[in-house]
């Protein structure tokens, strides 16, 4: 985690820096430890780091927010995707916005993992 931090403040300056968030919004490709995600204009994402052994991403859509989680231990959620990784093994969806926001959206066949992620997202570095 500690190198997780480091990552993040070597990382290039955020959108708009606030307590400790970081927040982006698209058209912009957003890496994190295992997974990348293109934002589509007007999007939003922000991440934020408790410190802990996970990672949080607040997402705004044009149909709602939703919550994308980066661990090992994740809450009752929606959708999940296994990265393959010892860690993080889970990219956890939480979505609580109506079936067909969910279906326009497609986020999570947007969430590139794996082989998927982009090469401008190296594996194990957070970079934006």
């Amino acid at each position: 985690m500690i190198l997780a931090a480091f990552l993040l403040l070597a990382a290039a300056p955020p959108a708009a820096p606030a307590g400790g968030e970081r927040r982006f919004t698209g058209p912009v490709l957003v890496c994190g430890e295992a997974f990348a995600l293109r934002l589509a204009a007007g999007e939003r994402l922000t991440l934020r780091d408790p410190g802990l052994d996970f990672t949080l991403y607040d997402a705004e859509a044009a149909d709602g927010p939703f919550l994308i989680y980066e661990g090992n231990a994740p809450q009752p959620h929606d959708d999940e995707i296994r990265t393959g990784l010892s860690f993080p093994n889970v990219i956890a969806i939480h979505d609580n916005r109506p079936a067909e926001a969910k279906a326009r959206s497609h986020i999570r066949d947007r969430l590139l993992v794996g082989d998927a992620r982009p090469a401008s997202c190296p594996a194990g570095r957070i970079q934006r």
